[in-house]
Parts: C-alpha cells; structure tokens; sequence
C-alpha cells in the first residue's frame, strides 16, 4: 500500500475549503447576485487586457536588471522565453516548479544555479516589497473605506514602512538569504549589487503593480461598474492579495488564497456576492492572459528557430 501524503490532501482540502466558502456566500446572496447589473463591456475589457499585458513586460525587465547587475543576463529574447515557461511552474502544487523551471533555462546557457537562486531571492523581496508599497497607498488615500480604521492607528504603519525599506539593504538581505541557506544546508552567498540598483528595481516593481493595476480596475468596470476614484484601492486589493497567493506555498498559482483576499478586500466597495463573482473572473481572465503570452512566446521561439535554420540552409 502506497504511502498515504497528508501534507499534499491537506493543501488541496484547504484551498477546496476556501472556494466552497465563497461558493457558498454567492448561493446564500443568490437573489441578490440575479438583481446585480451584470454588464460585460468589449472595449475596456480589452483595454484592461492590453494594459495587464504591458505589466508583465515591466515585471520581466525587472528580472532582466537584476540578472544583468548580477552578471547572469541572458539575451532579451531568452530572457523573455524563460520567465515566461517558468511561469507554468505556478500552476503546480509547491511554488519550486517555478524556480526548477528558471534554473533549468539558465543552468542550459551556462549560468550559476546559486547566482540564479539570488536574482530570484530579489526578484522576490522587490516585488513583495512593492506590492507593500502601493497596498499602504490603499490605507493613506482611502482610509474612509477601512471600517475600523482611523489615523490613530497609523502610527505603527511608518516604522513598518521604514523597516521594509532597511531589509531591502543588499547587507540585510544577504543575511536573511544566508541564515535561509545555513537552514537549507547549502552554500552561503554575497550580494553583488548595490543598495541604489536595489531601489531602482524596487521603483520599476511599483510601477508593474500600478500599470497591473490599471488594466485590473479596467477589467472590473467592464463587468460591474466601480467608480474612477477605487482605481488605487484596486491596485493595492490586486497587489496585496497576488502577493499573498504567491507566498502561500501549498496553493498552486495562489489558487484560492488570492481570490480570499480579494473578495476580503473588494467587499469594501461593492456587496461580497459581487466581489466573490469579480475575484473568480479575475482568476480566468488572468490565466487566459499568462497561457496566451506563454503561447505566443512559443510560436515566436519556433518562427525564429526555423528562420534560424533556413539561413543556415542558405549559406550553406
């Protein structure tokens, strides 16, 4: 008799849980949900997905600096191939296929699978970091939707702030990275980049997050209609809830956990039967977009390898 895994059956019991949850919120709403003025708009739905498309190439040439400033760049069109079937890694259960996947691409040109390990370790911590950044923006432009919040309570929000920058010190966070590996029991590592490239590259993730958070607030109001002054609020629901999906190891692609935080987040503008319907077609719109890039990059990889070789042919 096979061995029987818990951890894997307790991972997909949790995010089945999390869906049925919101399932069951939408099935108790049901004649409220019916009365909803449900209106699908062509135009800013395909404005949303040009714009969310735009993001993802802002989120690569992040990926790119970081790889250049740590001497593991590969070309621009390898670099765009690899980040992109690396993603496909997101859609396993355990977010190491991702990181599988970008070493596989860059240990085959020849690079450092421990320097690879880092430039994802900062792709990481800048994009999270980010994500902090425009979600706070959320507290501080729109603190009248937060029920229980007021600016009393803000003051613990500026040494958080503070302290996120501190960590993102090439010197701090080479630290945490090595006390990681020493747990890890792998070889430690040094940082060569500056703490100047380090927020540059944190600059470029806000305005991936911004840009994603445009074309997020374009697909919303081509569904259901929501006022232009929740476009920020939107951005940091997006931001904080992608990035929590991301840390949640056991959900594949943050399935479940982020649509969670989003109905949380998106219930403060609009009735939580509404926010389940949003944040479920939020996750087909954006997978369709990630498996449409994926596709695309493909053919495109193909159509070059055979112009490749018909010149080779030729000169020959």
């Amino acid at each position: 008799m096979g061995h029987f895994n818990y951890k894997s059956t307790l991972k997909w019991v949790t995010v089945i849980a999390i869906f049925v949850f919101l399932g069951k919120m939408v099935w108790n709403n049901w004649d409220q949900v019916k009365d909803i003025p449900f209106a699908l708009q062509p135009l800013p739905l395909v404005l949303s997905t040009l714009i969310f498309i735009f993001s993802y190439f802002i989120q690569i040439w992040a990926w790119y600096v970081i790889t250049l400033r740590l001497r593991v760049a590969l070309s621009p069109s390898d670099t765009l191939q690899s980040w992109f079937y690396s993603q496909l890694g997101k859609y396993l259960p355990g977010k190491v296929w991702l990181l599988l996947g970008r070493f596989y691409f860059y240990e085959s040109k020849g690079k450092l699978r421990k320097t690879v390990s880092v430039a994802l370790y900062l792709e990481m911590a800048t994009m999270t970091m980010a994500a902090s950044v425009v979600f706070l923006g959320t507290l501080i432009f729109h603190g009248e939707i937060w029920r229980h919040y007021s600016w009393r309570q803000s003051g613990w929000l500026v040494p958080l702030f503070l302290l996120g920058f501190i960590s993102l010190h090439p010197r701090v966070l080479q630290r945490i990275l090595n006390w990681l590996l020493i747990r890890l029991k792998r070889e430690r590592v040094s940082l060569s980049i500056s703490y100047a490239n380090i927020l540059w590259i944190l600059l470029v993730c806000i305005v991936c997050w911004i840009v994603g958070g445009i074309g997020f607030y374009f697909f919303v109001d081509s569904v259901y209609p929501v006022a232009s002054r929740y476009f920020l609020f939107l951005t940091g629901a997006l931001a904080i809830s992608s990035t929590l999906g991301l840390i949640a190891i056991f959900a594949p692609a943050g399935l479940g956990v982020r649509e969670g935080a989003l109905v949380y987040l998106l219930s403060f503008i609009m009735p939580g039967p509404v926010a389940v319907v949003i944040s479920v077609l939020t996750r087909i719109w954006m997978t369709f977009i990630e498996i449409g890039l994926i596709r695309v990059v493909y053919l495109l990889s193909k159509i070059r390898k055979g112009l490749g070789k018909r010149d080779q042919y030729v000169k020959s």
